[in-house]
């Protein structure tokens, strides 16, 4: 069965957010003022410090928060030694702080318990421990906590190499990083971050988490992977194709999937957030809102968000970027077909004003990521 939304109700034993939640029940079971558990993740690449699952005794979750970590001087210090850092009294210690800090004293909490996580020698992220007692991490529940602290590092630590691991085998097996057709890799990086941007903008209607927004960065370049198994000379053709030629592209997702499935199946990944997300990716990125699309003429929320995000993405830098068969459009002609296409019904209309209403974001991606050949031109 599809998935239709990413906050209908799935099994999620899996999922790194149930998993922390179970741990959070078994924390509070012994000392009930630990209020709220949080692993924030960090980005090497960026340097970006970014909030990715939490446990909340009052169901409010910060989501959506990323931060250079040398903004964070305390918390740069941690990573530097290694330590851990006890906060009995966080509105009389932090007068001013991080957004982060701000929320919680928002939030009414009153202490933490702070420790980072490393894989080896590399920052992976931090784990927080709040409270809304003042002084309510002593050293005995410290004590307690840090092995519980183990258990979510491994927990995550593992989530990641499953993921790294997917990602690594796509690349390997079928080449995705030098697909055969016109797509550059380039054009895979701007599409990733096109759909992180969108998934961003809709965490609040859509109820998003921070994992689900980070699984659409990782995996939505992996939409086209079916492309693989379609001839180069239909693949490469620089004119239209024939009715016959446009089955067999078609067929790319049938492959696509068959790819995906072989992987989730070796790497047990039966029923996950991650498993789920890439199938409904692949299966689902040339559906269309009004059922015109293919393979199987879906229409309107029958079509998983994240698939409906692939397709905005997709298409918006398709006709940003300059191809053998056309120049690159302007990109106030860009936005005028994209709404277009979502007036029509074609396009989730939701999806698109989340792109189009972040323009200064979209111009940074298209410059961190732009084709070699137009840096030259």
């Amino acid at each position: 069965m599809d998935t239709h939304s990413p906050s209908q109700a799935w099994p999620q034993e899996r999922d790194l957010v149930q998993q922390l939640e179970s741990i959070h029940d078994i924390v509070r079971a012994r000392y009930p003022t630990v209020d709220r558990v949080a692993f924030a993740l960090y980005d090497q690449d960026t340097e970006l410090l970014k909030t990715f699952v939490s446990s909340n005794s009052d169901d409010v979750a910060l989501r959506g928060h990323e931060a250079p970590l040398r903004e964070v001087p305390s918390l740069l210090e941690l990573a530097r030694s290694g330590g851990h850092r006890v906060v009995d009294d966080i509105p009389g210690t932090f007068r001013t702080g991080s957004l982060h800090t701000e929320w919680l004293k928002a939030r009414g909490y009153l202490s933490s318990y702070t420790t980072p996580i490393f894989d080896g020698q590399a920052l992976a992220g931090f784990l927080f421990y709040d409270s809304k007692q003042a002084a309510a991490f002593t050293a005995e529940v410290c004590g307690f906590l840090d092995d519980f602290s183990r258990i979510i590092a491994k927990l995550y630590l593992l989530q990641r190499q499953v993921v790294e691991g997917i990602i690594a085998t796509v690349h390997v097996a079928v080449g995705l990083a030098g697909m055969r057709d016109i797509e550059t890799r380039e054009h895979l990086h701007r599409m990733a971050h096109y759909s992180k941007l969108i998934a961003r903008h809709l965490m609040v209607s859509h109820d998003l988490s921070d994992e689900f927004v980070e699984y659409m960065l990782l995996f939505a370049p992996l939409h086209d992977i079916g492309k693989v198994g379609v001839p180069d000379s239909i693949l490469l053709k620089p004119g239209s194709l024939s009715p016959q030629e446009w089955d067999v592209m078609k067929n790319h997702v049938r492959i696509g999937m068959d790819i995906i499935d072989q992987i989730c199946d070796e790497m047990s990944l039966a029923d996950s957030l991650s498993s789920r997300m890439m199938r409904n990716i692949v299966g689902q990125h040339h559906e269309r809102c009004d059922g015109t699309g293919y393979p199987r003429g879906l229409h309107g929320d029958e079509i998983s968000l994240e698939a409906r995000i692939v397709a905005v993405a997709d298409m918006f830098d398709a006709l940003c970027t300059h191809r053998p068969y056309k120049p690159a459009w302007p990109m106030d002609r860009v936005t005028a077909e994209l709404r277009s296409e979502a007036a029509l019904g074609r396009l989730d209309a939701e999806c698109v004003d989340a792109l189009l209403s972040n323009l200064d974001e979209l111009l940074d991606i298209q410059q961190r990521f732009a084709d070699p050949s137009q840096l030259n031109s």
